[in-house]
């Protein structure tokens, strides 16, 4: 008898877990609402909303595990699945940490090295944080922040006014604003069965929120650097207990005795964008791997397949890139979402592997304007 595998949430990381997924011979459902595009027509689509109860629990009929290509779905809904014997990974506790503001609080529980922080309820708290801290400084809305959203960077009262009156008095989170050095992120990846692995630590480069590019190259960080970044995964990785890819998000800031250092931004329970290099960059995808974790299988290597791999996003335009894909060099692999193009919408990825950092990651940034419409 097939193994059968939901995903609750129809876009891409739901559809490239889907595509690895099926390779192995795994049947795969995914749940998907009105406006999710990228799986259907390629996958079984059991239609309904990520917060409908009654719709997961058909999804769940089906398979023998269910797992997410997002961070939405209710506490309560996944919860009242496991109550039902459903098995969901990762599960209720692991995704608790959705919520910005039990995972800060978790995280300074446990010692990690965080950026300050509050949560306030109104202006006067922002302010007195900032009398604290300085200005300018970071909000972040608790819950579904993405790409961008949910995020803002207040040089002033004025500035932050909006953000925190659109919380009704629910609260927000406030950072100190940090002089970044660069931006890192490390996979995590653990399987049901008790086995880990770990991918090399990546830089990504972020535009208006969004993750840009993503550079994974062999010596790019300081050994040093680049092991405090695997330590601080596995630290995280075993404090939220997740049971698939956990992706950690790292800055890189100035110590007082001008060395670097390493704090933790956010995470996120599932594949995720820092990890898209490794379908072409490595010897088994996050994709393969989350499939192979959640279903308790043992773990495929993680070893770069190249000095350099070079991911850029594919950020929506007017145009429509399949229309330009053969104007793209072979050598760059191209990985469009079937979604419907908008500006400031991930739309596909493109990844360029070499010897040579560079001019793969020249390739890969050509790759992405010919297919953004630009000429090639």
């Amino acid at each position: 008898m097939s193994t059968a595998l939901g995903i609750v949430g129809g876009g891409q990381l739901a559809r490239m877990t889907a595509l690895d997924a099926a390779r192995l011979g795994v049947d795969v459902r995914v749940l998907a609402g009105p406006s999710d595009e990228g799986v259907r027509g390629v996958f079984e689509v059991v239609d309904g909303d990520h917060d409908d109860l009654a719709a997961l629990r058909r999804l769940a009929e089906q398979v023998d595990v269910v797992t997410f290509d997002h961070e939405l779905v209710p506490l309560d809904v996944v919860r009242a699945l496991e109550a039902d014997g459903v098995v969901v990974r990762p599960g209720s506790p692991a995704l608790a940490f959705a919520d910005k503001v039990h995972q800060r609080r978790a995280f300074l529980a446990a010692g990690l090295p965080l950026p300050a922080f509050d949560v306030v309820a109104d202006l006067p708290g922002v302010e007195a944080f900032a009398a604290t801290h300085g200005w300018p400084v970071v909000l972040k809305a608790p819950h579904g922040g993405y790409d961008g959203r949910g995020v803002a960077i207040a040089g002033s009262p004025a500035e932050a006014r909006d953000m925190v009156e659109a919380s009704a008095g629910r609260g927000v989170l406030v950072e100190a604003h940090l002089d970044l050095q660069a931006e890192l992120a490390v996979l995590v990846v653990t399987s049901a069965d008790g086995s880990r692995v770990v991918y090399d630590p990546v830089r990504s480069v972020q535009v208006d929120g969004m993750c840009r590019e993503v550079h994974a190259v062999a010596g790019h960080l300081p050994p040093i650097l680049a092991a405090e970044a695997g330590d601080l995964g596995r630290e995280v990785a075993d404090l939220v207990g997740a049971v698939g890819v956990l992706a950690i998000e790292l800055f890189v800031v100035a110590a007082p005795d001008g060395t670097q250092r390493l704090v933790v931004n956010e995470i996120a329970p599932r594949p995720h964008n820092s990890g898209h290099h490794t379908i072409d960059g490595c010897a088994t995808s996050q994709f393969e791997n989350h499939a192979r974790a959640v279903l308790g299988w043992p773990l495929g290597p993680v070893t770069p397949r190249a000095t350099a791999s070079v991911m850029v996003n594919v950020v929506g335009t007017a145009g429509d890139p399949r229309d330009r894909v053969h104007l793209v060099d072979p050598a760059v692999k191209i990985h469009l979402y079937d979604k419907s193009p908008r500006p400031g919408r991930k739309i596909g990825h493109v990844t360029a592997v070499g010897t040579d950092h560079d001019e793969t990651a020249a390739a890969a940034r050509r790759a992405a304007a010919v297919l953004e419409g630009e000429q090639p």
